[in-house]
């Protein structure tokens, strides 16, 4: 009977986390504020990133956005589509990520697109106008993450 007891618990334990993708490979995560510091020097390398995740793609679950402790700092995890669902009932939940840090240059007509693309996926409206120029983002090619429940 108690071998039975110390596995139920055993497997409650495990139940506190949903692993995405492949393992993590980096040893600590840096918080949001930290990596988005360290873009010029982290970009192309390997990164780990842990924070509240605010969004989730509302269509086939390929990208989902963490925010750093204050709210305001973001970056987005991006995979191919299939390659990870990130599951829509994780907003609001702890998340650590892992990918290849990417810098990605944008033209006005991009970044317009790309604005559009999100709005749907959201079901949100979107005024073109409101782009003004192109954009510099960077974002994390994602391989694996772990939601915290």
């Amino acid at each position: 009977m108690k071998t039975i007891v110390a596995l139920l618990a055993f497997a409650a334990c495990g139940a506190a986390e949903t692993k995405l993708g492949t393992p993590l490979v980096l040893k600590e995560p840096m918080s949001v504020e930290q990596l988005q510091a360290k873009t010029g020097e982290r970009t192309g390398k390997v990164v780990q990133v842990k924070g509240k995740i605010t969004e989730v793609c509302q269509m086939m679950g390929c990208w989902m956005a963490l925010a750093g402790e204050d709210g305001t700092a973001l970056i987005r995890i991006k995979v191919n589509d299939g390659d990870i669902v990130f599951p829509k009932q994780a907003v609001g939940k702890m998340a650590v990520a892992e990918g290849i840090l990417a810098k990605l240059e944008l033209t006005r007509v991009q970044a317009i697109a790309r604005a559009r693309h999100e709005a749907e996926e959201q079901g949100r409206k979107f005024d073109p106008a409101s782009i003004k120029s192109g954009m510099t983002i960077h974002q994390i090619n994602g391989t694996g993450a772990v939601i915290l429940d």
